[in-house]
């Protein structure tokens, strides 16, 4: 997760590339992520949603350009993302009140 995390949003990496870096092969990535009953499937998004409110929160972006950050090429698929992360659209979130 850590690793992800300092990877930045723009670039979310693969299990391969992750894999790599730690020196494994994918199986063994996808082996220990199981004994921590996650996938890299799930840490990805994790990483993403992470991400995405934060950026929302902080409005400095337009949710158009958040979800190219991300990796979406059309705000619709990243709103249908969103949703099915937090429950809400992206902007219904942006609308809540900031948390100091």
């Amino acid at each position: 997760r850590a690793f992800l995390m300092s990877s930045g949003c723009k670039d979310i990496l693969s299990l391969n590339d992750l894999s790599a870096n730690f020196n494994s092969s994918p199986r063994t990535i996808q082996r220990r992520l199981k004994k921590e009953n996650t996938t890299f499937q799930k840490l990805a998004e994790e990483v993403m949603t992470y991400f995405a409110k934060e950026a929302l929160q902080k409005g400095d972006f337009a949710t158009k350009e958040i979800a190219y950050m991300l990796g979406y090429n059309e705000l619709s698929a990243f709103s249908r993302a969103f949703k099915r992360w937090t429950g809400q659209s992206p902007y219904a979130y942006r609308a809540l009140p900031k948390v100091l």
